[in-house]
């Protein structure tokens, strides 16, 4: 019976120390953001009597009989873990500039000045860190409304005010409690990159781009010169609008002309007047103001082609005119010939001509006489020999008697 109160009273002894050895935590999950400081909080005990011989922060999986590392010696850590507990019964620590690495448990262990007087405490503390990200739509039709959504992998432990920028300016009217952002009738100028941070942090997300897409706006028509066409030239005109998406189709009209007179973002105007363009998208369209192309250099055209005709014109008269002399000019050389030729003077009367036979002598004198009267209009001939003219007399008779009885009707217009 003896033997058995000593193993009583050595029980009791173990449920009392094991009753005052513990380490608490608070909280036991921490969600922070990465690159801040993160505190740990912690309390310890031990029994009474017992001196603290070593305190330190540990992590991972604890393997019982094997020593657990001690993280202000690892040189990932060393730098950035501050204990900011005692020897007595506060054990908090600090770990600065966290990483998405750094995410684990981890645990205090300490020890005393009694052989097999140590403790860790599990479980320990579960630090997870995260960074940020915008969640929103890719585009979104200019008056919809639209939400976006600053996440996390995991809810921050300490509450935070988040922070919204756009193009890197903040939204100091967006501050909400919420990691939420609402924009209600969605206009052009909310377009831009958005990112959102937690006040007090300097961690901000990396910017996501919003796209708000809208029909054409601005349509205008830019003229790609003087806007005067030049003789043998055209005008460009060039269409520009404000679109997103940009437009892609591009009509052309004439003023008041109701079918379109080209097409493409520009174009080349060949004849004066008043000209636009409509732009078109998949979500609408818009025409711009008309423009003028003068015509001055072009009627200037129609001057020249104008005179160039008339020019032509007068060419063909003068050359009308050069032929018509050369044909009056070779009628009267004909005549001149006729009027040259020497006529036969018969010396006898078996010389007379056959024309003058059988008529009287007053008919044949009459003749005479006008034969004289054309002689008179003949060159004057050189004195010649009687001999000679004799001879010339009678080769010119029988030479043109056949000419003069085909053509006495010539002769006598001529005379008459």
């Amino acid at each position: 019976m003896a033997p058995a109160l000593p193993l009583i009273f050595l029980l009791m002894i173990h449920r009392v120390s094991s009753a005052d050895w513990g380490v608490s935590y608070s909280p036991s999950h921490i969600c922070a953001l990465k690159d801040s400081s993160v505190i740990m909080n912690c309390t310890y005990t031990y029994p009474t009597g017992y001196q603290i011989r070593k305190v330190f922060w540990t992590k991972g999986t604890v393997i019982k009989g094997e020593e657990s590392p001690d993280l202000s010696n690892d040189p990932e850590y060393s730098q950035r873990l501050q204990y900011l507990g005692n020897k007595q019964q506060i054990c908090t620590m600090r770990l600065s500039h966290v990483t998405l690495k750094d995410s684990r448990m981890y645990y205090f262990r300490f020890t005393t000045n009694v052989t097999g007087g140590k403790w860790i405490g599990r479980p320990g503390v579960t630090l997870n860190v995260t960074d940020l990200q915008v969640e929103s739509p890719e585009r979104v039709r200019e008056g919809d409304s639209v939400r976006l959504t600053c996440k996390s992998s995991c809810t921050l432990t300490d509450r935070a005010t988040f922070i919204w920028y756009r193009n890197s300016q903040p939204l100091t009217e967006r501050r909400d409690r919420n990691n939420e952002l609402l924009l209600q009738s969605v206009r052009r100028e909310d377009a831009g990159r958005y990112s959102c941070a937690v006040h007090g942090h300097n961690l901000i997300s990396p910017a996501v781009q919003l796209s708000v897409t809208y029909p054409p706006r601005n349509v205008s028509v830019l003229i790609n010169g003087s806007g005067e066409i030049v003789s043998g030239d055209s005008v460009t005109l060039i269409c520009s609008s404000d679109s997103n998406p940009p437009a892609l189709n591009f009509s052309w009209f004439k003023e008041n002309e109701s079918s379109a007179v080209g097409s493409g973002q520009s174009f080349s105007a060949l004849q004066s007047g008043r000209f636009y363009c409509q732009a078109h998208n998949q979500h609408g369209s818009q025409r711009s103001d008309a423009v003028t192309v003068t015509g001055e250099a072009f009627i200037n055209t129609l001057l020249y082609l104008h005179i160039i005709h008339q020019f032509g014109e007068l060419i063909m008269m003068i050359f009308l005119f050069q032929f018509i002399m050369n044909d009056l000019y070779s009628d009267a050389s004909q005549r001149v010939s006729v009027h040259d030729e020497p006529l036969s003077e018969p010396d006898s009367a078996n010389d007379t001509p056959k024309r003058f036979r059988g008529k009287t002598p007053e008919s044949r004198d009459t003749e005479e006489i006008q034969y004289a009267t054309v002689q008179y209009h003949r060159k004057k001939k050189t004195k010649r020999s009687e001999k000679n003219e004799n001879q010339y007399d009678n080769q010119l008779f029988r030479r043109s008697t056949v000419q003069t009885m085909e053509e006495p009707s010539m002769i006598y217009s001529s005379v008459k």
